[in-house]
């Protein structure tokens, strides 16, 4: 009977402990109802411009979200994809500039990021994509995102295609690293006015920066339907909170009838954002605020990935 009762306690100790580790997550005040704003005030803003970067400091969220590519000289900057076509003039201004890629067969041509200067990048029109009257916008380097964030609102930037950089000879995580030490953001003290939570698909890259830094980031492993792994399986949950804070799955991964995945990466120790494909927020039926009130304060989601900073509910009810 001995034996028992030191085995029951055991298990008892340990069962708080576990408790403890994966109820932390939800009172964590950086993490705990996290106004995340995607790309800035992109509803009605280009995403990812200075406008919508300028309108969401004055909107005060949490954290203002950019994705991150390299240009030739090395320079980072907010911008989604590796290529600049789709969202740029780069094919009227650099008509001979392009690569040709294969794509299911046929030979295209493309203009890649990494292929440009930050100075022959800002000569590009960044904005009428979006709209005629926003052709002066200009794509934005991290370097001016972290100047206009500092001290008022975090950064959560998107670690974006290291296989590619890898094999050009480029480290964009390193590249990442090394622009938050130089501008004193690599460290807990540093972050107290501009936390910084890093973002990616892409485990290595996650792996890459608990390497260069330890601790000092906190890391978002994103996860969608697309990938080869099962992140939000019970063992793929336990797998990320070895090397990752918290997971970011899109949406639809959590809604009923999987709204469960929520308690369980809770229960791992995982914080979870969501983020989501257009038109997913708000739902029919529902404001802006009334949906992602919903998703905090009924899922228990922790973080909202949103373009519309200024209608996130604030307080729970």
């Amino acid at each position: 009977m001995p034996q028992l009762h030191k085995i029951t306690a055991t298990i008892a100790a340990l069962t708080l402990i576990l408790l403890s580790q994966s109820t932390q997550a939800q009172f964590d005040p950086l993490y705990d109802r996290v106004n995340i704003a995607h790309g800035g005030a992109s509803q009605h803003l280009p995403f990812s411009s200075l406008s919508a970067f300028k309108a969401a400091v004055e909107m005060r969220p949490d954290y203002i979200e950019t994705d991150i590519q390299i240009s030739s000289d090395g320079v980072l900057i907010c911008f989604h994809d590796l290529v600049l076509e789709n969202r740029t003039n780069v094919a009227e201004l650099f008509p001979d500039r392009y690569t040709y890629i294969d794509v299911d067969g046929s030979p295209t041509k493309t203009w890649y990021v990494n292929d440009f200067t930050l100075a022959e990048i800002k000569t590009l029109d960044f904005g009428s994509w979006f709209a005629p009257e926003f052709a002066a916008e200009r794509i934005v380097s991290f370097q001016e995102l972290i100047d206009l964030s500092r001290g008022k609102v975090g950064l959560y930037p998107e670690s974006k295609d290291p296989d590619f950089y890898r094999a050009r000879g480029l480290d964009i995580d390193e590249a990442m690293h090394e622009l938050f030490v130089r501008n004193g953001l690599d460290t807990p003290e540093g972050q107290r006015g501009t936390p910084i939570i890093i973002q990616s698909f892409h485990e290595s890259s996650l792996q890459r920066l608990r390497e260069l830094n330890g601790d000092n980031y906190a890391l978002i492993q994103l996860v969608w339907e697309g990938q080869d792994y099962d992140y939000m399986s019970d063992a793929g949950l336990r797998h990320i909170a070895t090397y990752a804070d918290g997971v970011a799955p899109i949406l639809r991964m959590v809604l009923p009838p999987n709204s469960d995945r929520i308690a369980a990466s809770h229960e791992a120790g995982l914080w979870l954002h969501i983020w989501h494909a257009d038109g997913a927020i708000p739902a029919a039926g529902y404001t802006s605020k009334s949906h992602m009130s919903y998703l905090l304060n009924d899922l228990k989601i922790d973080g909202i990935m949103n373009h519309e900073p200024d209608q996130f509910p604030l307080e729970a009810p």
